[in-house]
């Protein structure tokens, strides 16, 4: 019985894998859930992912808030926590944004998006402007600044969690 559990519980992980690998490689597969540009002045939505290293990463900023999920939640497009966003990290982005063409009215030209393996990256931008969406690969420059900044931010969490952990070694109790 406990073997049958386990094989249902991963029925929807499995599904989405089976569906994601179906959908084309250039086809910018996020939802369109953006609600508004709130204290950063953009929002953003970046869903990466190497299907042969199976990892996946999903970064949200929406309303000045900042949310991440990897892993399983990465693969879903759920952030598994949020945090705000300070005026700098904000500015930063839509620097990017900008620089990246993402915020123009003409589309930016993307890097080719690589045959399968390598980084895939889906992204969808809001602005007071207007909104794209597009695919691309993770070695777009602008891209990679992107993500290098919000896995940063990311990271602080990462850290904060590893700085409640008991030193290695004999305890003192």
């Amino acid at each position: 019985m406990n073997r049958m559990c386990r094989l249902w519980s991963m029925l929807p992980v499995t599904a989405t894998m089976i569906v994601g690998g179906l959908a084309p490689v250039g086809c910018n597969a996020l939802p369109t859930k953006l609600a508004s540009p709130g204290a950063c002045g953009i929002s953003l939505m970046i869903w990466s992912r190497e299907p042969k290293e199976a990892k996946f990463e999903y970064f949200e900023v929406d309303g000045g808030i900042f949310g991440y999920g990897g892993g399983k939640d990465g693969l879903a497009m759920v952030p598994s926590w949020e945090t705000p966003l300070s005026p700098d990290q904000c500015t930063k982005l839509r620097e990017i944004a900008s620089r990246g063409g993402w915020t123009a009215e003409e589309q930016p030209t993307p890097v080719p998006v690589p045959e399968g393996g390598e980084r895939l990256v889906d992204v969808a931008v809001m602005w007071t402007g207007g909104r794209r969406q597009f695919s691309s690969s993770g070695d777009d420059p602008n891209v990679r600044e992107a993500l290098a900044l919000l896995s940063a931010v990311a990271a602080v969490r990462f850290e904060r969690q590893l700085d409640r952990l008991p030193e290695a070694g004999k305890q003192v109790r």
